[in-house]
This record gives C-alpha cells, structure tokens and sequence, in this order.
C-alpha cells in the first residue's frame, strides 16, 4: 500500500499566492519555499496584513509590521524586481521600523525624536523647561555629561560620540534642492538636504506661500515649498516664545528674542542713570533690520564691554569719559573707545561735537609722552598753526581722514627733527642750513614734511631763516581714451558688476572726482530738479545723461544695508559697516580694483577731458576743486575757451 503525498496547507498557499498576486517575476515555486521557511507567528501576521493591504510589499507604505519587512529583505536580496521597502511616516527614509505610531510606523531615530517631545519639563541639570529625552535631562546637558568622559579618537576633542560629529562621514546623497551629490546636512520632509543648503535655509527663512509666515521652509507641496505645519509637518525650527525662526547661531530661540533677553540683562535692574541715553541705545539695539548683528556685538565687542560696565554703574558716557579712557589705552583699545564713541553718536546717545581737535590732541599727547622736552615747542605749534588750518576744511566728511593724518605727519616728523636735533646737541635756535640739509638726506622721504614746521618756526622766531624744498609732485599719467570710455561703458551698462562699483566708477571715470570724495556722497548728492536729474558734488548741480541718472538714482534709493549699524538719519552712498560713517576712500579703491577698474589714471583722463571742454572758472565750482587745481589742468589739457566762448554767447537771448 503507497502512501499518499500531503500537500501544503491552504493558508500557505493563500498566502503564496497574496506575495505573488503584485510581483510577476517571482514564481509561485520560489514563493512557496520563503513561505516555507517562515516562522508560524511571521507566516500568521503576515497574511493578516496582506490581507488588508494587498499592495503592502510595493507601495512602501510605512505601516508593515515587522513580519512584512523581513519578507521584504529576503525578496530584495533574492533580486525580486517590483518590490519595495517600507519608508519612515516622519523622515521618509528606509530604515528599519518599529514604533508605531497614528498613520504608520517610524524609524528609530524618529521614535528617540517623539519620545523626546513627549517628555518636556524642568531639566534637572540647567533647570530650564525643555524635552528630557534621558533620565530627566535636557539633550544637550545629557551630551555635556557624556562628553566630559569620552574623547573623539579622531581629533581628540571631548563629544558625545566617537567619532564626533565634525569628524564623522557622512553618507553623500542627492541634495533636493541643489541637485548636489554631496554629504547629508539634515533629512526633511520633502528630502535630503546639503549643508550649504540647510545653512542657507536656515539663516534665510523664506515666506510660507500657504500661511504667508517667515518660516523655514522644509516641506513641499504642490510642486512650491512650505514651512512643515503647512504640509502636515512638525516645525522642527520654530521659536518657542514668538514662533518665527528658531536662530541658526544661537541655541533655542530666534535671534530677536535672544536680542531682547541680553537687553534686559544689560538695562534692567541697574541703578539709576541716564535714561534718555540708555533708552535710546536699548531701542536702537532692539529695533534693529538684523538682530544678529546687534547680538553678535553685545556678546563678543569690547567695545560693547565698555558699555556695560558704565550701564552697570549707572553713570553717562560723556565725551570727556571716552578721551580719558581712550587716552589711557593703546592704539588697538582707542579704536574701540572710538567705535563704541561711533555707535553712541549714531543713535543720538552723544551730542555731535567736532573731533579732529581731539584726535590731533590724543596723538600730541602721546608724542608728547614720548619725548617730554618738547612740549613747549609742539603744543604751541599744534595749538597756534596746526590745528586752525586743518579745522578749515574738517567740515568736509571726505575731509576728516585725510585732514587727520595731514596733521599727525607733521607732528610726528617735527617731533623727530627735533630729537634729531638734541641727540646731536643743537638747540631749534642753533641749527643751521646744513643740519636741515643732513637730516633731510639722510632718511625718507617724508622728513620733507617738516617744511611746515621750520616755516612756522621761522616766522615766529624760534629759528632761523631755514628752507626746505618742496617735493615735486610727478605729472599724472592718464589712460588712453579707448580704454577709459570703454571701461565707462561697462560701468553703465553691465548688470553683472556690483552696484556700488557701478555707481562709484561711472561717477570716477565721468568727472573725475576723488575717490575719497566719491565715497563721502551723501544720498541727498542726487536729486531730481525741475523733472531732471542732478549730481551735486560742491556748489553747482550737475545735470546727469540718462544712463547715469538711473543707475545713480537706482542706487540712491536702493535698500538699506543690512546691520544695526546702519540705523542712522544721516546716510551715505556708500555706507560703512561703522555706525554712522561711509566707507573710506581705500576700502572703494580695492573694490574698484578688485573688479579690473583703475582710479588714478582713469581720473587724470577725466579731468583733461573736461579741462578740454570748459574752463576753469566754470569747472572748479562744480568739482569741488581749487582754481589752481584746475589751471593746472587746463595747462596740461593745452587748449583754449574760444569754441567754449562764442557756444555760450550763441545760447544767449538775443537783446531788444
């Protein structure tokens, strides 16, 4: 008698024939050997689950048991085309899933991250309330904790893990926004993010075009990115206090909100003092385009540390304050008396005074303090002859640097001739032609500038008639005409240059205006006067050609610069980052120069072309320039007016 053969049981088959029913290139053969070797539990959850969701080992959907996804593995393994792994309901990446949550089934990475949220209040290390995803602690005190007993085997710093996050590779994968193969900097929801990517959507939060909020735009929908909320999304980025952005460089808050919690730390509490300075700078500071700005400032200035300490005593800051304490600081921490002087001023927390005194009087004081026996002499030519003509033109914003260093040179070099002097044993009396002659060869070629002090000496009588030789200026040389109308051109028509360097080039290369004048425009150089538009660059307006006036006026009413710096009533064309000052002339030339635009010879070339055109008369009032200044570049241009005079008579109204 055979026996007989026994088949497999029903609920196998059924269940080999659901794996096959959405995947044609697996036999019903091969599927009845992997159901074969399926514990009975996985076999049970399995059909169960297939049974509800005939589709679930091809559409990814997140919410496959465990049963499901092993069959999964060992059919992507096997080369089963069609199949398709479950992903992640949070982060949509395809990991292993096992919490389950309303909707699916999350990664473990995603189940730390909602334990975490579901864990919030007081940390029992820093006390603030906060997710406490580990024994009642704070994230980022529980990293400090295990930090403070491991070390990175790579770069040997203290970190949580080894190796640290810096020093860990990451996986390079297609950023969604830039296309880049590159290494991940976050996984959002609407995919896998570079790191220039993230850092720029995080320091620049978009508009959400759904709920029309600043938010970090980390999801899409509809082909246009949204912030998370309104794609269904947690937002991962959110202030807890005012809901905005949370800041890329500080931890938990917006930038605002961390402006306005330093600002009380520093204006509250404090004793009594000078309110109206002190509620001038807290809603300057907090009233700011970029709180980060004002931010950094507080937490890294010194100059800002100056500030604190006289908020923490309760006193103003005057401008005598800031000379004694610049007085007793080096150059370095004078530049800081100076900028926190700037900011103070800018916000009209210190009245207007006029400071080139005052810079020529610190800088006599510390020459002074180097060579004490000629006080007499030094302060009374600083005081009598120095300072009354550079005040002449201190009114001139360009003028200030300029004027500055003019007198500093000069009290440096006499003070140098006059030690010169004594080491060789002369008084200012005793010295003759030849000690002058010997010094001035002996050395650079600045000790020529010592012609203003023995002049000055000479006439009052504290030496004798000594002269010193003015150095020749050399003739400046001009670029060709092809070159300069060329790069004129350029600067009026290409778009691709920058704006300042446009504007400042086109004004450069048209009029020949120094650079250290160009950078002192103010806004309000360009007007537009009975329907036309005006450059006005000293006494008479300048009607500007049309390419011009629009790139000028373009530039004139562009937006403020970014920074808190720039909150001044009083703006400039050129505004530097220092509260309330334009850029200096040097910081315009290496701008210029950086993008292949010449200032000296482009300015000769200019001024020749117009000391062609009009005479001096007419010409130096609208530059700005001495007369003198223009003779001699009429003389250079070797013309004459008669074409110029007969035009202007021919414009003339014929009498009656």
């Amino acid at each position: 008698m055979t026996g007989r053969r026994v088949g497999p049981p029903p609920q196998w088959v059924e269940l080999a024939d659901r794996i096959t029913a959405f995947l044609p290139g697996l036999s019903g053969r091969d599927a009845a050997r992997i159901v074969a070797g399926m514990t009975p539990s996985a076999r049970g959850r399995t059909r169960a689950h297939l049974s509800r969701h005939p589709d679930a080992l091809v559409s990814g959907a997140s919410d496959a048991p465990r049963s499901v996804q092993a069959l999964i593995t060992t059919l992507a393994e096997a080369g089963v085309p069609g199949v398709r792994a479950p992903a992640c309901l949070r982060c949509g990446r395809v990991r292993r899933l096992r919490q389950v949550v309303p909707g699916g089934r999350v990664c473990l990475g995603c189940e730390g991250t909602l334990a975490q949220r579901g864990n919030v209040g007081p940390c029992t290390v820093c006390g603030e309330t906060r997710p406490r995803p580990s024994r009642r602690t704070c994230a980022h005190c529980r990293r400090l904790q295990v930090a403070a007993f491991r070390s990175c085997s790579a770069c040997g710093k203290s970190a949580p893990m080894d190796p640290c996050g810096t020093c860990r590779p990451r996986p390079p994968a297609s950023c969604t926004l830039c296309a880049t193969n590159a290494p991940v900097g976050a996984r959002w929801p609407l995919g896998p993010v570079c790191k220039p990517c993230y850092r720029d959507a995080r320091t620049h939060p978009g508009t959400c075009p759904v709920c029309e909020k600043p938010r970090v735009l980390i999801a899409r929908q509809d082909g246009a990115r949204v912030c998370g909320p309104c794609a269904g999304h947690p937002d991962l980025y959110a202030c807890p206090r005012c809901a905005g952005p949370r800041s890329y460089n500080v931890r938990g808050l917006c930038d605002r909100c961390t402006l306005h919690d330093h600002l009380a730390d520093l204006f509250d509490g404090r004793p009594a003092g000078p309110e109206d300075q002190y509620r001038r700078m807290r809603a300057a500071l907090a009233g700011c385009d970029r709180p980060i700005t004002a931010l950094n400032w507080l937490r890294n200035s010194r100059s800002a540390e100056l500030l604190a300490d006289a908020v923490a005593a309760g006193r103003a800051l005057t401008h005598e304050d800031l000379d004694t304490m610049a007085a007793a600081e080096n150059r370095d921490g004078a530049r800081v008396v100076d900028y926190l002087r700037g900011v103070l001023l800018a916000h009209q927390a210190l009245p207007e005074r006029d400071e080139l005194p005052a810079r020529v009087e610190r800088h006599l004081a510390r020459v002074l303090a180097r060579h004490p026996e000629h006080t007499l002499v030094l302060r009374t030519y600083v005081r009598w002859s120095l300072l009354p003509r550079a005040r002449r033109r201190s009114g001139r914003a360009h003028a200030f640097t300029n004027r500055l260093r003019w007198a500093q040179t000069r009290i440096n070099t006499a003070a140098d001739f006059l030690t010169a002097m004594q080491h060789a044993g002369l008084e200012l009396a005793e010295v003759t032609q030849h000690e002058v002659d010997q010094w001035l060869t002996s050395g650079r070629s600045t000790r020529y500038e010592v012609r203003d002090f023995l002049l000055w000496a000479g006439h009052r009588g504290h030496s004798g008639d000594l002269a010193v030789p003015v150095r020749p200026r050399p003739d400046p040389v001009a670029m060709d005409d092809d070159s300069h109308w060329e790069i004129l051109h350029q600067c009026l028509t290409d778009t691709e240059l920058p704006s300042d360097v446009r504007a400042a080039g086109a004004v450069l290369y048209l009029f020949g205006q120094e650079v250290t004048r160009i950078a002192a425009l103010p806004t309000n150089a360009v007007e537009v006067r009975n329907d036309e538009t005006v450059l006005v660059l000293d006494r008479v307006p300048i009607r500007l050609p049309d390419p011009l006036a629009r790139l000028l006026t373009d530039f004139a009413s562009r937006p403020r610069p970014p920074g808190w710096a720039a909150n001044h009533p009083s703006r400039w064309l050129f505004p530097s980052s220092e509260p309330g000052r334009h850029i200096t002339g040097g910081a315009l030339v290496r701008r210029l120069t950086a993008h292949g635009i010449p200032s000296r010879p482009a300015r000769a070339a200019a001024l020749v072309q117009l000391a062609q055109d009009m005479p001096p008369a007419v010409l130096a009032p609208m530059l700005g320039l001495h007369l003198n200044t223009v003779t001699r570049w009429r003389a250079r241009a070797a013309t004459d007016w008669t074409a110029y005079l007969q035009a202007r008579a021919a414009d003339r109204p014929a009498s009656t």
